[in-house]
């Protein structure tokens, strides 16, 4: 029997459709939504410390007064160059950009500086009466007279009792460690041997100028007055000197509305000056309180007064930094071999890489 094969066409599955109610709906999505927030909240609530010392967790918002020094010096550099600096590298080796490093420095000094203080502490520390008084100054100062906004004060936190804790830890660590350097066998007078005073005596004067050249204001450059206008400042000069002889304090005898005299004060070595040959062998003869002719240099006319030809102070402080070089070569020393050994840190390197320096605490 000859059977024909049957097409069916159109013929709908018999597979039950399965239809989600508008209530299951409204569930899913209300479990959903609780979850979002609940994910914000987490988010928002839990936070990451950034480092952990001595099984102390320190957050960024522990930390924004270190964060504030640090963007702010900076900062100010950044300005300098326009807007730039932040990511130029930080030296030619380095793929690390300037904003990286001012960031690892400020954690470096968090960790240093809670490393010293945690020392004190179990060294017996306290803050002496002399030591609370300057604290309380240094907070008063930081939040009255530096002139931070009280927007900037309030998003980074800086509370009294928060500038308290950080001038606190810092005063004790900074006590701290002195107290360690004194303990060093740091010869001062040897270090002080190896300057020769008169490589470093200082000279200090005070001078009357007025200057011989104009600018050219068609190419900016900068032109010789004419035979007239020199002879003019010439005589301007002149004059005042006569008036300086009798007086003590050549500031005060510049007229107000005047604009090509000027009065400068200045200081010099004998191997280190922007002076002239000539005239630098003027001074150098010069005895205390002698003052000189109207002397004629390249750019303008002199009226100078040696106020003291046997100044300590290059000396003194060129002294003090070798001494505090090596203070600080030696404390170096003493903190990685036998201080901070002694201490337990963690960094957390995804909260710390999420942070940009530049716009921690300086954002308005």
């Amino acid at each position: 029997m000859n059977k024909s094969k049957k097409t069916i066409k159109g013929k709908k599955s018999k597979q039950k459709q399965f239809t989600i109610s508008p209530k299951v709906w409204m569930v899913v999505g209300a479990i959903l939504g609780l979850a979002l927030i609940v994910g914000i909240l987490f988010d928002q609530l839990y936070k990451s410390p950034l480092v952990t010392i001595d099984d102390e967790k320190y957050y960024l918002e522990d930390l924004t007064y270190q964060f504030y020094n640090t963007e702010s010096t900076y900062n100010y550099i950044n300005q300098l160059y326009g807007g730039s600096y932040w990511d130029m590298p930080y030296n030619e080796s380095s793929d690390m950009t300037v904003r990286d490093y001012a960031k690892l420095e400020t954690i470096n000094n968090v960790i240093y500086e809670e490393v010293l203080y945690n020392e004190a502490i179990t060294n017996g520390y306290t803050l002496t009466e002399e030591e609370i008084d300057k604290i309380d100054e240094n907070v008063n100062s930081t939040l009255n007279d530096i002139g931070l906004s009280e927007k900037f004060i309030k998003e980074n936190g800086f509370t009294p009792e928060y500038l308290k804790t950080v001038f606190t830890k810092n005063t004790l660590a900074n006590r701290f460690k002195q107290d360690v350097i004194d303990s060093f066998d740091i010869n001062d007078k040897e270090i002080e041997a190896g300057f020769s005073y008169s490589d470093y005596r200082q000279y200090d004067i005070d001078y009357l100028y007025i200057s011989t050249v104009k600018t050219n204001e068609e190419d900016n450059s900068q032109v010789p007055l004419d035979d007239a206008e020199k002879k003019a400042a010439l005589d301007k000069i002149t004059d005042l000197r006569e008036k300086a002889l009798d007086t003590e304090d050549w500031s005060t005898i510049i007229p107000e509305d005047e604009k090509e005299l000027q009065y400068r004060t200045s200081d010099f070595l004998a191997k280190d000056t922007y002076f002239s040959e000539d005239l630098m062998s003027t001074m150098l003869a010069m005895e205390n309180n002698d003052i000189t002719d109207v002397v004629e240099e390249a750019d303008g006319y002199y009226v100078i007064r040696m106020l003291n030809n046997n100044s300590a102070e290059t000396y003194d402080r060129t002294v003090e930094e070798a001494i505090t070089e090596k203070e600080e070569e030696a404390f170096s020393k003493e903190y990685m071999d036998n201080i901070l050994p002694n201490h337990s840190f963690e960094l957390n390197n995804r909260a710390i890489g999420n942070l940009r320096m530049g716009r921690i605490t300086l954002v308005d």
